[in-house]
This record gives structure tokens, C-alpha cells and sequence, in this order.
């Protein structure tokens, strides 16, 4: 019988798995937000010019400056899920013992992963588009008629749209340690195998990331500088939550 680790044990570990490697993910992790960032900013500069300028002229911001800045938000999504294998690979190999380098969230940019990171990050933005898409409707027709009747259909809607998404997500959180296990696998053969790796773990894994609020809530007291240690913290946990579903304790 499979003996999986508590959440402390894992916890515990990754902070063992942290010492003397804090820098090098603290690094890697502020270059993947400055990257986001700056990826955002760039496409969401004419959108805030034009607002800032339609709210204090009293008329319409750009439409096509919105669109831009849609643009640069999807860009900037995709590039979050590159950067995010990038992460996942370097606690990979910190867990497994071996040197990091802060330029390993680049990894996903290599031609060999390319594709396959790009494939497996459309996915899941596709199936978090299509869960928002019902709250976004009504959300719309609220914005244009402010009907108390669209506000409750527009919550409905995305809490419907969250009970889907939350396990599918779940599910899925696998996919990118299971293409650094196994390369030469197809994207819809790593969706399979994380699928049924997640089989009886959604629940396990979903506390476990809820134990991390508390933190998160105490982050906020230090207006995000804590996040810098949390989410390596974080990011490792996850990783050791992999190693031990793939490897778990025979009893």
C-alpha cells in the first residue's frame, strides 16, 4: 500500500531542500515577474494613457488600445506558463541534489521544449477561457444595463465556471514535471498521464495549496517583499509533492 508524505513532512523538507538555494530561486522568481511585468506594461501603456485622458476630457478611452492591451495580457499568460516550467525545472533539480542556476527559468524556451510548454499552457488558458465565458457574458450585460438580475446571474456564473475549472486545474498540475521527466512524450499523452497521476491527489493537493493563504495573507503586510521567500517556499512544496506521488512510501 502507497504511503503518501504529510503536508508538514512536505513542507518541512522543502525547507530543508531551500537551504542555501534561496537566492538562486528568489532571483529567478523576481526575473519572471519583472519579465511579466515589463510584457504588460509595454502593451497596456496606450490603454492607461487613454483612460487617464478619457477620464479627466469626459470621453470614450481607445478601443483599439484595449485590444492591445488584451493582447499583451494573453502574451503575458503564455509567457507565465514558459516561465513557470522554466521554475518548475530548476526545483527539479535542486530537490534532486543537483546545482541550479537562476537562468534555468529559460529552460522552456529551449527549441526541444518549445512547443510542447506552448501547447500545454494553450490548454489550460483555453479551459479557463471557456469556464470564465458564461460570467463574462453576463458580467457584460451588466455593464450595459446594471440589472440586479445580471449581477446575480454574472456570480452564479463564475462560481459555476470555478467549481468546473478548480478540479480540471488540479488535475492538470502535473504536466509540466512530467515533460521534465519524460521528454519524448506527446502533450496529449503527458495530459493523460497527469490525469491519472492526480487520480485520489486533487484533494491532497488542494489543501496543500490552501495552507499557504495564511502566508500569503502576511505577504501582504509587507506589501509583497515576503512573497520573494514564500513563493520559492511554495514552488518546492509543489515539487516534492510530485517527487512523492511518483515515488510514494510502501507500507
Amino acid at each position: 500500500m502507497n504511503q503518501y508524505s504529510r503536508r508538514y513532512e512536505l513542507k518541512d523538507k522543502a525547507k530543508d531542500t531551500l537551504g542555501g538555494n534561496y537566492g538562486t530561486l528568489i532571483l529567478g522568481g523576481f526575473l519572471f515577474s519583472l519579465i511579466i511585468c515589463l510584457v504588460i506594461f509595454v502593451f497596456g501603456f496606450a490603454h492607461f494613457i487613454s483612460t487617464v485622458a478619457a477620464f479627466y476630457s469626459g470621453g470614450g478611452s481607445s478601443v483599439i488600445a484595449f485590444r492591445i492591451f488584451r493582447v499583451g495580457l494573453l502574451a503575458g499568460q503564455l509567457l507565465t506558463g514558459f516561465l513557470a516550467f522554466g521554475i518548475a525545472y530548476l526545483c527539479l533539480k535542486l530537490a534532486c541534489g543537483q546545482p541550479g542556476s537562476y537562468m534555468d527559468i529559460f529552460y522552456g524556451f529551449q527549441q526541444k521544449n518549445l512547443f510542447k510548454v506552448l501547447l500545454l499552457t494553450a490548454v489550460r488558458l483555453t479551459f479557463s477561457y471557456v469556464c470564465a465565458l458564461p460570467g463574462e457574458y453576463f458580467r457584460a450585460a451588466y455593464a450595459r444595463t446594471s440589472g440586479t438580475s445580471f449581477l446575480w446571474l454574472t456570480l452564479l456564473a463564475y462560481a459555476a465556471g470555478c467549481c468546473i475549472y478548480i478540479p480540471v486545474a488540479l488535475a492538470l498540475d502535473m504536466t509540466y514535471f512530467i515533460l521534465l521527466d519524460f521528454p519524448d512524450k506527446k502533450a496529449a499523452g503527458i495530459l493523460k498521464d497527469s490525469f491519472h497521476l492526480m487520480k485520489g491527489n486533487r484533494k491532497r493537493l488542494f489543501s496543500l495549496q490552501l495552507s499557504f493563504i495564511p502566508l500569503r495573507l502576511l505577504c501582504l503586510l509587507t506589501l509583497g517583499v515576503g512573497s520573494l521567500w514564500l513563493e520559492p517556499y511554495m514552488h518546492m512544496t509543489y515539487t516534492l509533492f510530485y517527487l512523492d506521488l511518483i515515488n510514494p512510501k510502501n507500507t
